[in-house]
């Protein structure tokens, strides 16, 4: 288990067939995290007081939930391998107290990478940690990033730290304001298959449900290693903001270095999830610093 989490503070899962369920709080802080195991161990469930910050098939039958893809994409082009995004992984638990759900794909046939998804809960500090594994079967050597996707209701506002900024190739509508890159969904807007591609700084990415009915009021931030610009995958971005032309959901995305793996060779990726409640609606606007220094905070704390 990551060291700076105590095994006496996880939460242990309920395993309901092929889903793992991890609740922790009460009331209005009653949080849940589902993840199914029947679906490439996709999160597809992570609510608080009963509100689901992710959005669910009846969205968009394949894109919903978060997953997790290889970086970068031109590698295997469109559908991800399925090995990697729905098929059934297999879990069992794992640590102190059977506190850990572990979720183990097959390897791809084009890349020969397996995927390994290690969830710790912490209850007293409300944060969820995964640890994605990489191990490369094949018999050459594989140069991969990792990739988390989480999908979401549209209507929101997602933000993080400028870096060194927007990359060239990015036709998603954002600005550049209080040290930060905010995307302010505008339906308008958006008239295409339409991305972000940025580099940010400080290890986290923000976003606010707003006008999203059972997920209006959520703020959910995610922490991990800061990528360095020279270490992003070629052709893709440490930070990635997409959204669907038809406007019924949009993907906040962050992706590890891009390193060579040996045959044989694993290496892991970390990434926390923290889910509050969001500021009063007035203070949900571009710009506004007061979101910052929340979403730091929270951050801070994961």
């Amino acid at each position: 288990m990551p060291a700076s989490m105590p095994h006496e503070h996880l939460v242990v899962p309920r395993v309901d067939g092929a889903a793992y369920r991890w609740r922790f709080g009460d009331g209005a802080s009653e949080t849940e995290l589902v993840v199914d195991g029947a679906l490439g161990g996709r999160i597809t469930r992570f609510s608080l007081a009963g509100r689901n910050v992710l959005t669910g098939p009846e969205v968009n039958d394949l894109n919903f939930g978060s997953t997790f893809w290889t970086s970068p994409q031109a590698a295997w082009g469109w559908p991800p391998p399925i090995e990697h995004d729905s098929e059934p992984y297999t879990a069992h638990r794992a640590g102190e107290n059977g506190a850990a759900g572990v979720f183990t794909g097959k390897p791809d046939p084009k890349l020969g990478l397996a995927v390994t998804k290690t969830f710790f809960v912490d209850g007293p500090r409300a944060v969820v940690t995964i640890e994605y594994g990489l191990h490369n079967h094949a018999a050459e050597p594989r140069t991969v990033a990792p990739w988390e996707i989480s999908r979401h209701h549209i209507g929101g506002l997602t933000f993080f730290p400028t870096g060194a900024g927007v990359e060239a190739g990015s036709t998603l509508a954002v600005k550049t304001e209080a040290g930060a890159v905010w995307f302010d969904y505008d339906a308008g807007a958006i008239t295409d298959h339409q991305k972000l591609f940025a580099h940010g700084s400080e290890g986290w990415i923000c976003h606010l449900a707003r006008g999203a009915g059972r997920a209006d009021g959520l703020m959910l931030v995610k922490a991990f290693p800061e990528t360095a610009r020279a270490a992003q995958a070629p052709g893709e971005a440490a930070l990635e903001i997409y959204a669907d032309p038809k406007h019924t959901y949009i993907e906040v995305e962050q992706q590890g270095a891009y390193q060579p793996l040996a045959p044989d060779e694993s290496r892991t990726w970390r990434v926390s999830w923290a889910l509050r409640p969001a500021p009063p609606a007035d203070e949900i606007r571009l710009g506004n610093t007061a979101l910052l220094t929340a979403a730091r905070i929270v951050a801070a704390g994961s």
